[in-house]
């Protein structure tokens, strides 16, 4: 059985490492796999805020339409908050390209356990005004992690003074937590048109996006949709406790549609 490549896309100041689970999983159940760091990111604060969302999403694009070519056929599309959103993106803009969708805890609204109550309407508010572009917003605990260990480690790594490492950058800035919010409104208002079978997975306790969000989702999608809901893990699920139960259920998801298609294509 032939099985399409899968692109997958990390979040907002995050690293293709956080999806390393996920992506390990998929290659050695025979996919290829991309994970592309988005324009912006890895680098530092100041180089993230020369970009927005249409370098990221061009820069998704891009790469879904380079290995949709190069396979000769539709592949399949994930990523982790941000990244869910911007696959549900492509899924919108490209459906002929896309195969299926993982949204993997996506991010719609900063509704978290973690966030202030006012979030959810008061940071679309104030991202319209250019005061949000003086605002820096500062990454704190649980840092999207239950795993106690995990959390100290991303501690670490966040504040040690040194280059961006894994866990991305410690402060998120006001300007792209704004052109995020610009992504976000842009795929709400299109979320019916995503007709692609899409496994949704989130954490029962988010820190930072509600699990009400991605049930809405669920019920507004018109393709087909796989719902797994955790118990043991926040925003990072794909670096959290339950990494394992998320990589298995993305595989799974992928290899019951690769199985489709081919039974489709033997019968017709």
């Amino acid at each position: 059985m032939t099985k399409p490549p899968v692109l997958l896309l990390h979040g907002l100041t995050g690293h293709p490492q956080e999806l390393q689970a996920v992506s390990r999983a998929l290659r050695r159940a025979g996919y290829e796999v991309a994970t592309p760091m988005l324009p912006g990111h890895g680098v530092d604060e100041k180089t993230l805020v020369r970009t927005g969302h249409k370098d990221w999403l061009g820069a998704a694009e891009a790469e879904l339409i380079r290995l949709s070519d190069a396979a000769g056929g539709p592949v399949f599309v994930g990523g982790l908050s941000m990244g869910a959103v911007l696959a549900l993106a492509l899924a919108q803009r490209h459906p002929n390209r896309v195969k299926g969708v993982a949204a993997l805890a996506l991010t719609l609204k900063y509704d978290g356990f973690n966030c202030p109550s006012h979030s959810a309407w008061s940071l679309p508010l104030g991202a319209m005004t250019p005061a949000i572009y003086f605002y820096r917003f500062k990454e704190r605990p649980p840092y999207g992690v239950k795993d106690v260990r995990m959390r100290a480690k991303i501690e670490e790594m966040m504040f040690s003074g040194g280059t961006i490492g894994d866990a991305g950058l410690p402060y998120l800035p006001g300007r792209s937590l704004s052109e995020n919010l610009k992504l976000i409104a842009l795929v709400e208002r299109r979320m019916s048109e995503v007709t692609a079978p899409t496994l949704i997975v989130h954490p029962v306790e988010d820190d930072v996006c509600h699990i009400r969000n991605a049930k809405r989702v669920a019920a507004t999608v018109s393709g087909p949709v796989t719902t797994l809901w955790l118990e043991d893990s926040y925003h990072l699920i794909t670096v959290d406790q339950e990494r394992a139960k998320v990589a298995k259920a993305t595989v799974d998801f992928f290899d019951s549609l690769s199985v489709q298609a081919e039974a489709s294509a033997e019968a017709a």
